[in-house]
């Protein structure tokens, strides 16, 4: 039987073997790339849904968004109306509480009564409240005036020593700015 077929030489076997590993090679690039594409059309198809979700919770979002906005412009209008209204209404409160503070009221009165904060009530009560006057030391009668001396004469040690009295007809000012 084999004796019909011709010998085949070296060159046509290289030369058929080089034709099966081509056929070979393009079939298994064939098959690759229809896997890929495959595999390509499955992220698009996934890739498309969540788009999708994406897209309709946008338009949610942008729907709360709006009514938010619009409960914002009403927000802001009242705002506006009260802060007219406000400033009028608190002064009372504060001019009330100052009042009910110097009557010696409580912290606890001054916060219920008045509408203000708890540190603002103890504010008003430490600045005046009745126990502030009560404890505050009186003032003397009359302070001596301080004077800059900047020569002292060896002929007068005994006025140096006493302070001297302020001028009839000019006015007293504090201490602060007579020593200062």
């Amino acid at each position: 039987m084999f004796e019909i077929l011709p010998n085949p030489s070296l060159e046509m076997l290289l030369i058929a073997g080089r034709a099966i590993l081509l056929i070979g090679a393009f079939w298994i690039f064939a098959l690759a790339f229809i896997r890929w594409r495959r595999a390509d059309d499955r992220a698009n198809t996934a890739l498309h849904a969540q788009l999708e979700r994406v897209f309709t919770e946008m338009r949610s979002m942008h729907e709360t968004i709006a009514v938010m906005s619009a409960r914002l412009d009403a927000m802001s209008k009242e705002s506006e109306i009260d802060s007219r209204r406000a400033p009028a209404a608190s002064q009372r409160g504060y001019d009330v509480a100052q009042r009910l503070a110097r009557n010696g009221a409580s912290i606890e009165e001054l916060v219920n009564n008045c509408g203000i904060t708890r540190h603002e009530a103890e504010l008003l009560v430490r600045l005046h409240g009745a126990k502030v006057r009560e404890t505050a030391p009186t003032p003397p009668a009359r302070m001596p005036r301080m004077t800059h001396v900047a020569h002292e004469s060896a002929s007068a040690p005994a006025q140096s020593q006493q302070p001297q009295r302020p001028m009839p007809g000019k006015k007293r000012g504090s201490l602060l700015s007579v020593v200062g």
